[in-house]
Order: structure tokens, then C-alpha cells, then sequence
């Protein structure tokens, strides 16, 4: 028989709530490991064994040293790349069937003048006497307005290249600083060159695909 005497049950005042995490107990470390690779049963990686990437802080610290030295023949090679470049471009606006928007005249042209400017700073750089930029006005034809900055670009190049094996067979080289000048107007140069190369393919190539369409 149960008992139903309801004295027998403890009031609500009597009860107390489980001990607190006392702040000074101490708390179990974090694992060096994840769950998976116990499961796997890989070994842990010692901190000795841990390789770390180089951040690029530690590069910048580094200098030349990690990013390899610039010297005339790393110049001259990326003389000959921008080059090249402008080559293909001479190439691409002298294709008959070029049909420009104003639009694509506009871009075009402030990329080709931004090139040709890193171009000439660059090449005086190494001593060469750029002369006065190309005047693209007296030409009344806008491609030949570009070409004209195309073509001035590629001079310019020429002279610094000769430049630079003038100084090469001399022995001599450039302050660093003129060195790391000359590799950002390039780089400059080149990611100009390239965007245009892009919009003068993208404008070839829908020339072509309106003219295979069959009415």
C-alpha cells in the first residue's frame, strides 16, 4: 500500500541546484587532434613537424632575395613580352574588317596612351631620351591614331632594349630602385595591352559570327 502522506515530500525551498564549474578547477585541454584522425588511427603531428607557408609579410621581409633579383636580362625579357604584345595588337587593328564603336575607340585609346606612357617611363629609366609623346590628333582615321601609339610604344622599347645591352656588355647596371621602376611600368603596360588585345578579339569575333549569319 502506497503512502500518500504529501509531508513526506521535500518543499521547493530545500532544493538546491547543482554545483557551479568553480572558476579555478581546471579545464581539460584542447585535443591536438580531430575526431576523424583517431578514428583513422594517424599519429599526431608533432609542433616541431608543423610546416607553415611563409605569410606575405615574411616575402616583403625577404626582399629580392625570395622574389628573385632583377637584373638587365629579367628587364630585357620583359621588354621582349610587352613587346610581343604589341606586336599582336598592330596585328589586330590592322584586320580590314575592324569596325570600332565610339565606345570601343575610347577605351581603346586610353589604354594603348596609359601603355604607352608606362612604356616611356620605363624606358627612361635606362637613359633614353623619349622625345615628345605621339601627337595621335594629326591622324584623321582613328585606328591609325592608335597604331600611331602602337608604333611609338614598340620604338621606345627598341631604344631601352638597346639601352640595356649597352649596360650589359659594359658591365654596368641600374640602381635597384630604377630596376623595381621599370618592372612596374612594364607590368603596367602589359595588363593594358592585354585588356585591349581581349576587346579587339571580342569585336573580331562578333564581326565574324554577324557575317556567317544566314538571312
Amino acid at each position: 500500500m502506497v503512502d500518500n502522506n504529501s509531508n513526506d515530500i521535500p518543499s521547493v525551498d530545500e532544493i538546491r541546484p547543482s554545483k557551479p564549474i568553480q572558476p579555478n578547477e581546471e579545464k581539460l585541454p584542447n585535443p591536438s587532434r580531430s575526431f576523424q584522425s583517431y578514428m583513422k588511427g594517424e599519429e599526431a603531428q608533432k609542433p616541431s613537424e608543423q610546416v607553415s607557408n611563409p605569410s606575405p609579410f615574411d616575402l616583403a621581409s625577404q626582399g629580392s632575395t625570395a622574389l628573385g633579383p632583377i637584373t638587365n636580362e629579367s628587364i630585357v625579357d620583359q621588354m621582349n613580352s610587352t613587346s610581343s604584345a604589341l606586336g599582336d595588337l598592330q596585328n589586330q587593328l590592322n584586320n580590314k574588317k575592324l569596325k570600332l564603336r565610339p565606345s570601343q575607340k575610347y577605351l581603346l585609346r586610353s589604354k594603348l596612351t596609359n601603355a604607352n606612357k608606362s612604356i616611356r617611363n620605363a624606358a627612361n629609366k635606362t637613359g633614353v631620351d623619349t622625345g615628345s609623346p605621339p601627337t595621335y590628333l594629326s591622324h584623321k582615321n582613328p585606328v591609325s591614331r592608335l597604331l600611331s601609339l602602337v608604333t611609338d610604344s614598340q620604338q621606345q622599347l627598341a631604344l631601352a632594349q638597346e639601352r640595356v645591352h649597352t649596360l650589359s656588355s659594359q658591365k654596368k647596371t641600374l640602381s635597384p630602385a630604377d630596376y623595381l621602376l621599370m618592372q612596374v611600368n612594364l607590368t603596367k603596360a602589359q595588363q593594358e595591352l592585354e585588356y585591349s588585345s581581349v576587346l579587339l578579339s571580342v569585336t573580331v569575333s562578333g564581326i565574324k559570327t554577324l557575317f556567317n549569319i544566314q538571312i
